[in-house]
């Protein structure tokens, strides 16, 4: 597994920072944090890259909430 993975992943299920098995000031290790520290970014909130995007779509997220669900219109 991607050593970035593993730090989501941790992060994700609770883990704390002190849990990184690799040594202090490793490439590992850094490697790990940045798996860890970028997990809390919240899923819904992650732009797609543009060629992802649908047809004539201005949404970053294609209309699509982060649960899958159609994002309900508002009226300004």
């Amino acid at each position: 597994m991607d050593i970035i993975r593993q730090g989501s992943r941790a992060r994700a299920e609770g883990h704390r920072r002190d849990a990184c098995p690799f040594p202090e000031d490793s490439r590992e290790r850094r490697a790990w944090m940045e798996g860890y520290e970028a997990s809390s970014w919240a899923f819904g909130a992650r732009v797609p890259h543009p060629a992802r995007r649908l047809a004539g779509t201005t949404s970053p997220n294609n209309g699509v909430g982060g649960s899958g669900a159609p994002v309900p219109k508002t009226s300004a």
